[in-house]
């Protein structure tokens, strides 16, 4: 097989150096800004952003669409070099729970108790305290508030309101494995869903946010699947971004947009190294914990404060705490975790084919081999 261009997205693939790790966090620090305005200022306080696109788009939605994307060519990649049901579903438990798991348990466990307004006995023994810890940590029923906890403030009773997303997230990697395992997990198959996902996010809100999302991950998936003929050409992302900001102005069509030519903006700055960017990462990827911990975080800073506060107080104020938490859960859950990943558990191991001597030939002698 030939060598891939050097200007096409199958080159900067296969380029080590990229600024993924930076784009990431940039997403997730986005999303914590993005919270800031109704965390500190009260719900229905508008971002710049929103303001921009006529309500279509904020900067915390930017950020999910921008995971998604990185995530949908990833994935795909990961799917394609490793087409092996356990390993793939093994590396994505291991990236999405463990950290998960001892941020909900931190929450219920330090935070609750902290915070709440209820004496600790009948805080610990409410049902709703349970429902937080499992119903989180299963994705598919995310339960907002615990007991008595962040009832004063600006934005009331949402403990963490990131979590929405990561059902989807999972959705996608489930959606992936379904399509690699039946072959479906071709181009056209790619285009029919981005299309479908664009009707459906026009014509109807009955399946949620999934169209819409899928539209950002969908969008990912396309551009790795024409890896070898996508040319990453700052001209070409440029005109990409103008279009996006044309949608936006105009108050439609952001969404759908977003998804293909937001997304080739997205892989022409992750794999266009831009010096320092491009080892970001190399400490530690504080992207997810950075997602996970600043809303609590951000709640918990609002109530200190004593209710509401500008915007840029509860950004300020919760950014060092929440690299910090980030940092740790790096260091000692995310990083130990992702370790195992070889490490397959004993149901995810396929057992060794015996072996039996061919009817032509003797068997072996025993013997070192």
């Amino acid at each position: 097989m030939p060598p891939a261009s050097p200007h096409t997205l199958q080159a900067c693939l296969d380029s080590r150096r990229n600024n993924l790790d930076f784009l990431r966090f940039a997403a997730a620090a986005g999303v914590l800004f993005s919270h800031a305005f109704p965390l500190g200022e009260g719900k229905g306080t508008a971002e710049p952003l929103e303001a921009f696109t006529r309500g279509q788009f904020s900067l915390g939605r930017l950020g999910v669409a921008v995971f998604l994307i990185i995530s949908g060519v990833l994935i795909t990649r990961s799917w394609e070099r490793t087409p092996d049901v356990a390993r793939f579903v093994w590396a994505r438990a291991l990236r999405i729970f463990p950290a998960l798991g001892v941020m909900l348990l931190l929450t219920v466990g330090v935070l609750g108790p902290a915070f709440t307004r209820l004496p600790l006995g009948e805080y610990l023994t409410a049902p709703d305290t349970a429902r937080y810890l499992l119903g989180n940590l299963a994705l598919n029923w995310p339960q907002w508030h615990l007991p008595g906890v962040f009832e004063g403030n600006a934005y009331p009773t949402a403990v963490n309101g990131s979590l929405w997303t990561l059902k989807y997230e999972v959705g996608f990697y489930l959606l992936t494995l379904g399509l690699g395992l039946t072959g479906l997990l071709r181009k056209g198959m790619v285009v029919f869903g981005l299309v479908g996902a664009a009707v459906a996010t026009l014509v109807t809100g009955r399946l949620g946010f999934w169209p819409e999302l899928y539209l950002y991950f969908g969008g990912g998936v396309a551009l790795y699947q024409w890896r070898e003929r996508v040319r990453m050409s700052p001209w070409v992302a440029l005109a990409c971004a103008a279009g996006w900001l044309v949608t936006a102005r105009l108050g439609y069509g952001c969404r759908i947009v977003t998804g293909l030519l937001g997304g080739y903006v997205v892989l022409y700055l992750a794999f266009r190294p831009l010096g320092a960017l491009a080892d970001f990462g190399r400490r530690g990827d504080l992207s997810y914990g950075v997602y996970l911990y600043a809303f609590p975080v951000q709640q918990a800073v609002t109530a200190l404060l004593g209710g509401r506060t500008a915007w840029w107080v509860n950004a300020a104020v919760a950014l060092p705490c929440v690299l910090v938490l980030s940092a740790l859960s790096w260091r000692w859950v995310e990083q130990p975790a992702l370790r195992r990943k070889e490490r397959l558990p004993r149901w995810a191991r396929r057992p060794a084919a015996p072996v039996t001597a061919s009817p032509e030939s003797p068997p072996r002698p025993p013997g070192p081999r």
